[in-house]
């Protein structure tokens, strides 16, 4: 599939705990802002690993522990239907979704998909920080992934509450 001519989408290796083919991710970028109907995009995603990610989780957040994806919005004004150019930077860490991927039963591929789908949904306003707000994240992230094909392991208890 061709990149939509609105979206710049940027991934930048930083790691080397697993191979990732870029062009599978901006796939998989391109159709989640389909999906989303996402009409133009300028999103750079940085894979990392644990220590480089702990670090910015510090700095920028006061979370003195490694994460899984850091997302910084970038749009100014926020995404809307009168900024319609979605603007962002997802900071992933390949070294936990190798830590959690065999644990749930699928790639690290997949994991790190999931990740960069959290990063635009958040980028987009959906947010974490309470119980509802979770379990709405979570069906957002259960529908787009049932869409991509994709489908969480038996042993993953992420979507169990749904």
């Amino acid at each position: 599939m061709p990149p939509s001519e609105n979206y710049s989408i940027e991934v930048i290796n930083e790691q080397s705990i697993h191979k990732i083919d870029p062009n599978d991710l901006l796939n998989v970028v391109q159709q989640i802002l389909e999906y989303e109907q996402v009409s133009a995009a300028e999103i750079s995603i940085v894979l990392m690993d644990n220590a480089v990610i702990h670090q910015w989780n510090r700095e920028t957040l006061n979370h003195d522990f490694p994460t899984d994806v850091i997302t910084f919005a970038l749009n100014d004004p926020p995404y809307s239907d009168s900024n319609p150019c979605l603007e962002g930077e997802l900071l992933v860490s390949v070294e936990i979704a190798a830590q959690l991927a065999g644990d749930v039963g699928w790639s690290i591929d997949d994991e790190c998909t999931l990740y960069i789908l959290h990063g635009i949904l958040h980028l987009l306003g959906y947010d974490d920080l309470n119980e509802s707000d979770q379990i709405i994240m979570r069906k957002k992230e259960h529908e787009v992934l049932t869409h991509l094909g994709m489908h969480p392991g038996s042993k993953d208890d992420r979507w169990n509450s749904l």
